[in-house]
């Protein structure tokens, strides 16, 4: 029974791991785009669009609507463009149980990162009801009232990564000052979240290394 349920206990878990680790991904994919691309002149069109359109619709004193107001300036859909990218490379590279498991995790992150915008926005929202959800909309109206801070839509940790993350009536971005690293022999300057992470990355690969020589 116990050799039985092992395998199967081991493959649900590799399908677990997948799931959130595609929907990071996701969640970092769509951060890194809307702070490097939605809100930056490289965008060009969906730069634009995405000031003229949606900051427009919502900003300062109206942020919510009885409807969302967001089709004409959306610039979600160019999101599957990498995501595309990225799916067709994987389904040559990975095995197929973890191919599927990947599209239906990149499915429902997507799905839920489109509704969370749309709800953040909708007057009355039955979410409202929650203070998680009312603590994150707060994050995400920082955003429209500080349109340099607070990309994320879902998880905002990405911003304390990415050194953008503002509280709520804060004066002042939550940032840490960058500090010195010693990695692969060579020094950087980086954050500490992103030095740390760096480090971690260093130590898994010395122990590769040191496996596979």
């Amino acid at each position: 029974m116990l050799q039985t349920a092992s395998p199967l206990i081991m493959k649900l878990s590799l399908f677990l791991m997948t799931a959130v680790a595609t929907h990071l991904i996701m969640s970092f994919g769509q951060t890194f785009m809307h702070y490097k691309i939605a809100h930056h002149p490289i965008g060009g069109k969906l730069f634009r669009n995405h000031i003229n359109f949606h900051h427009t619709h919502y900003a300062d004193d109206h942020l919510v609507s009885q409807t969302y107001l967001g089709a004409e300036g959306n610039i979600t859909p160019y999101f599957f463009i990498p995501a595309f990218l990225v799916g067709g490379c994987a389904y040559f590279l990975l095995p197929l149980n973890i191919f599927v498991v990947m599209v239906i995790a990149s499915a429902a992150s997507f799905y839920a990162h489109v509704f969370f915008d749309k709800e953040y926005h909708v007057e009355g929202s039955w979410l409202q009801r929650f203070a998680w959800f009312r603590h994150q909309q707060e994050l995400h109206f920082v955003h429209h009232r500080h349109a340099n801070s607070n990309f994320g839509v879902i998880h905002f940790f990405w911003d304390r990564i990415l050194g953008t993350y503002r509280r709520p009536n804060a004066g002042v971005y939550e940032t840490d000052a960058c500090k010195a690293f010693t990695l692969f022999g060579r020094g950087i300057t980086a954050r500490p979240q992103i030095g740390s992470a760096l480090r971690g990355l260093e130590v898994w690969w010395r122990l590769f290394s040191a496996h596979l020589w």
